[in-house]
């Protein structure tokens, strides 16, 4: 137990000490309130007997300086002075945010046993302190467990789905990987990257409801056909709508617009510009590259420059322009993305 014993008196603070090491305990002295505080900072004082009246500063400002020095560790504070009127002791108890008091000349016995009260009060408060980091470590852990088997479910419970596309669960991980990776390249919060990371993939959500003979067909689709599939906005807005989590609310404009076009002539509804949610006009530009770039049930995988050259003549016209010139800047970590998601 480490204890700081602050006093300009020579003889007292040298009285104090021979006492306190005789207990036991290791002391480091002060000649006055501001060596004090430094000490108290770089030295890991559990217990600080200190006297009211000293020069560069008093015990009751060391007290409040030390109590309001953020992330220090308790310490225990017993003050020592020769005031012994009971509006002194108020004071120094209630306004000077010390633990203890004993008056001048202190009696060794008397001192000893405030000490002791100060050591098992330390004690304690760090026993709490290395239960309560325990605790918080074990929460973060299970936390990071829950959030992991929910990406997974979600992750796994689309692939199920995209399997009905004869896609896989390549094209689900890739949409969520470019997308965050393009949210976060545009400056959004960390918490918002990770929202759309587990929104993106499910964009697609509204297509359990197209029928295999529409939804697998490899040749060109009939205009009534075409509605059905474009319906899958439709569904999928419909699925994901009411919910109070920030995630959800944008899967929902993720699935309900990410076919809605930057000049107005996309479906379902046919909204322009900025009135197509943010997370939307991402995930448009990372599901156009990706069906470009693989092979479809509809299509081949096109060469780079042929994706490339296909998304700039929609830029300003499919595409929002500002994301479309972030997007395609991480062009080449979409291809490490691919490669290690095929």
């Amino acid at each position: 137990m480490n204890i700081l014993v602050a006093e300009d008196e020579t003889i007292t603070r040298k009285r104090l000490q021979h006492f306190i090491e005789k207990w036991g305990y290791r002391v480091i002295t002060a000649k006055n309130g501001l060596e004090a505080l430094e000490l108290s900072l770089s030295n890991n004082t559990d217990i600080l007997v200190t006297d009211w009246m000293m020069p560069e500063m008093d015990g009751i400002e060391l007290v409040r300086n030390i109590r309001n020095t953020p992330n220090a560790a308790y310490i225990y504070i017993i003050l020592v002075t020769a005031k012994t009127e009971k509006q002194d002791m108020l004071e120094g108890l209630l306004g000077g945010e010390v633990d203890d008091y004993i008056t001048k000349p202190f009696d060794p016995d008397l001192l000893r046993a405030r000490i002791s009260v100060g050591a098992r009060t330390v004690t304690l408060e760090r026993r709490l302190r290395k239960y309560n980091t325990g605790l918080e470590k074990l929460v973060q852990h299970q936390t990071s467990v829950i959030k992991k088997t929910k990406e997974e479910t979600i992750f796994r419970l689309l692939t199920a789905l995209e399997k009905r596309d004869e896609e896989t669960g390549g094209h689900v991980r890739r949409i969520a990987l470019f997308s965050s990776l393009t949210a976060a390249a545009a400056g959004w919060t960390p918490e918002r990257v990770d929202d759309i990371r587990l929104a993106a993939p499910m964009h697609d959500i509204g297509k359990i409801g197209i029928p295999d003979a529409i939804l697998k067909k490899k040749g060109e689709l009939s205009a009534d056909e075409f509605e059905v599939i474009r319906s899958h906005t439709i569904a999928g807005g419909q699925i994901l709508e009411g919910s109070e989590y920030p995630m959800l609310q944008m899967a929902h404009d993720i699935a309900l617009s990410h076919h809605e076009w930057w000049n107005g002539e996309g479906y379902p509804v046919g909204l322009s510009g900025e009135d197509i949610p943010e997370a939307a006009r991402i995930v448009a530009l990372a599901d156009v590259y990706d069906a470009l770039s693989n092979d479809r049930v509809y299509a081949q995988a096109l060469p780079p420059d042929e994706v490339a050259d296909y998304m700039f003549e929609r830029r300003e016209t499919q595409f929002d322009p500002y994301f479309y010139d972030i997007f395609m800047d991480l062009i080449p970590e979409f291809a490490k993305i691919s490669a290690e998601n095929p």
